[in-house]
């Protein structure tokens, strides 16, 4: 008999009684029994009888055939009979997930006119298989037929197989199809992605915060979700009842900035100590807020620029940046405002020592020096009128691959307890406070000398900037004009191999040694290089033998390609040109990778979890970097691969990226991130 005659037997009895009923010899429908995938527990035979030769042949699969989900949400699968020549009547399945922890089948919906003595789903606890029993009235003959509907949803991340059997189908007369073929399906269960969790570090404001004057304060704001998102970033201050004068908000990082003004120089943080809070700092006043748009771990200076404290009280004050997820304190020291009037004018000047400091203009106004020698500079107000009595000022180097400040004297007597001396970012500048107290009276006072030291060949300019200077009675002078200097670094080098002191000379024809490659490009011994270029000779000195016997001064940097080629800094390219510099930086050392084994996209997700063409220019330069070093050692995959960034990470802490580290452990950096290439030694 047919599935039509077992209907209502269906709807009164369980699944069991219908197995029971079988096996005593109950005519079933006939047809083969065909199907894909476990049945998690249920199962509906049928008594086989033999196929008449002249029973239409079809196929039944479910489509689409894979779908990707996130945890907690469901894909649909069609039960599709594919070829309905004499349309669809009664039909028997089971759809199954071949792993419930992964996902489970959460609703059937039989398609057609169903009566209810005709129709049964059984789903099981677990999710894990689902039966259908069911007899349209109204199936189209002929083509594609979708008999039901499976809702499967995903409960943890994974793959797993969504199988289907058919324990019979007859055509709407009753006759048995041949199902001659029987398709299941995938599902791909993916975690949801981590919501945006905005953290705030290294608060920095001016070094000296004057009642009535302007002050920056700047903060390093992390995406450390998956998600972009905006948040609004609130710099907050204990004002002692008092009012504060807001300025423009500004942002820098990624290349880009916004607002009316940016906070300049190297100054240190006036804040006493800073803490970290998952709490929201709560202050006497919000004196100033930003919205910030950060894509998933993402970073930004977050700059408030011209905030006035003319009512705040002179003294110690908590100050902060907040996010809707962390907070980071410190305390901000507000000086009391100078005199309204005007002190006496005069100007500062850096000037090589022993250039005479009363002329008007000075000749001279830089000096030459040995790399790896030192030059001294003196730091001299040119007409004080009643001595130095206190001072503060900042000397910043503009490129530190030519000289960096080495060491700082203050003059004039100043005591050991109110002179404090700051070195910036390995020598980049130097922050100088002091209180003297027996400095001349009148004419040029010197109140510091700077030892620089020699790097690169080349020229670079010395920066001087005046935060405060005043008299022997506290009366502060009216600074008309300050002067910086110039120093050139200079070699007599005039090729040839060296010892480099570092134990990797060349003379017994092994490779090429860092003071070779360093003379070749820079005209200075390796232990001459500052942070910056040390790096580089060291990542060239890695990847040898050169190809074809090349000389280490054809060996350009990526910094030289890009200049050569967009008159810019590889840190400053777009994403094409970081590609296209990159590749002609590997493609120094050899021929880059024609048929790689990963790709792209496939370092970029392990990298950034997240597609290739998704990376700022600077991850794509380190992503397209790492696909060039294919073929990787010992069938290494992609996300055992770290960046120098994470590196420099995982050993000095996230608060540190390559770029801010020192010379020395630029080399182990670079060293730890060719070591998983197979070049150089860790």
């Amino acid at each position: 008999m047919s599935i039509g005659s077992l209907s209502a037997t269906l709807n009164a009895k369980s699944v069991v009684v219908l197995a029971a009923i079988a096996v005593v010899g109950i005519g079933g429908i006939g047809g083969a029994v065909a199907g894909v995938g476990p049945t998690g527990g249920f199962d509906v035979p049928f008594a086989q009888q033999q196929e008449p030769t002249s029973a239409p042949e079809t196929a039944v699969h479910l489509g689409p055939s894979d779908a990707t989900v996130r945890v907690g949400e469901t894909a649909t699968y069609d039960v599709v009979v594919a070829n309905a020549s004499g349309g669809v009547g009664d039909h028997v399945a089971v759809v199954s997930v071949d792993d419930p922890s992964v996902a489970s089948i959460r609703e059937v919906s039989l398609r057609g006119n169903q009566s209810a003595e005709a129709a049964e789903v059984s789903i099981a606890p677990d999710g894990s298989s689902a039966n259908l029993t069911a007899a349209p009235t109204d199936a189209a003959d002929g083509g594609s037929v979708v008999v039901a509907t499976v809702t499967v949803g995903g409960d943890a991340p994974g793959t797993s197989d969504v199988g289907l059997r058919v324990d019979g189908l007859d055509t709407d007369a009753g006759d048995s199809y041949n199902v001659t073929d029987v398709g299941g399906a995938a599902i791909a269960v993916e975690p949801n992605p981590d919501p945006a969790e905005f953290r705030v570090s290294r608060l920095n404001a001016s070094h000296n915060v004057t009642q009535g004057e302007p002050f920056n304060v700047s903060v390093s704001v992390t995406n450390d979700g998956d998600l972009e998102a905006t948040q609004t970033v609130r710099y907050e201050l204990d004002l002692a009842d008092s009012e504060a004068v807001v300025g423009n908000g500004t942002a820098t990082g990624n290349g880009t900035a916004t607002g009316n003004e940016t906070a300049t120089g190297n100054g240190t943080a006036a804040a006493d100590e800073t803490v970290d809070s998952d709490e929201p700092f709560e202050a006497d006043r919000v004196v100033a807020t930003r919205e910030v748009t950060l894509a998933g771990h993402d970073r930004e200076t977050v700059t408030f620029s011209g905030v006035n404290v003319t009512d705040v009280d002179p003294g110690s004050h908590r100050h902060g940046v907040s996010t809707e997820n962390d907070s980071v304190t410190g305390v901000v020291d507000v000086e009391a405002a100078a005199r309204s009037d005007p002190g006496p004018e005069t100007a500062v000047r850096l000037l090589p020592s022993g250039v005479p400091v009363d002329a008007d203009e000075p000749e001279v106004t830089g000096e030459t020096v040995d790399p790896g020698e030192t030059t001294t500079y003196d730091v001299v107000v040119a007409n004080a009128s009643g001595g130095v009595g206190a001072y503060e000022f900042t000397v910043d180097v503009e490129d530190v691959t030519y000289a960096t400040v080495a060491d700082v004297t203050a003059r004039g007597g100043a005591s050991d307890a109110t002179t404090e001396v700051v070195f910036v970012e390995d020598g980049a500048a130097a922050n100088v406070t002091a209180v003297p107290a027996d400095t001349d009276d009148n004419g040029s006072v010197t109140v510091a000398t700077l030892a620089i030291e020699g790097h690169a060949v080349g020229t670079t300019d010395l920066g001087l900037r005046v935060d405060a200077l005043a008299n022997e009675n506290g009366t502060r002078y009216n600074v008309t004009t300050v002067t910086g200097a110039t120093i050139t670094s200079e070699s007599d080098y005039s090729g040839g191999s060296a010892s480099t002191g570092d134990g990797d000379a060349s003379d017994d024809g092994g490779p090429t040694s860092r003071d070779e490659i360093s003379r070749a490009k820079y005209g200075v011994a390796f232990e001459d290089l500052g942070s910056k270029t040390v790096g580089e000779v060291q990542a060239i000195y890695n990847r040898q033998p050169f190809p074809g016997d090349a000389d280490p001064a054809e060996v350009d940097t990526r910094d030289e390609i890009s200049d050569a080629r967009y008159n810019a800094s590889f840190s400053e390219l777009d994403r094409d040109a970081a590609i296209e510099v990159q590749n002609a930086y590997d493609a120094q050392f050899g021929s880059l990778p024609s048929d790689p084994g990963h790709s792209r996209d496939n370092i970029s997700r392990a990298l950034y979890d997240a597609d290739f063409a998704e990376l700022d220019a600077e991850q794509t330069g380190e992503v397209q970097a790492i696909y060039n070093r294919q073929p990787f050692p010992d069938d290494v995959t992609p996300d055992e691969i770290r960046t120098r960034d994470e590196i420099t990470n995982d050993r000095y802490g996230v608060q540190y990226d390559y770029d801010d580290i020192s010379r020395g452990t630029k080399i182990e950096i670079q060293n730890a991130y060719d070591a998983q290439f197979g070049d150089g030694e860790e």
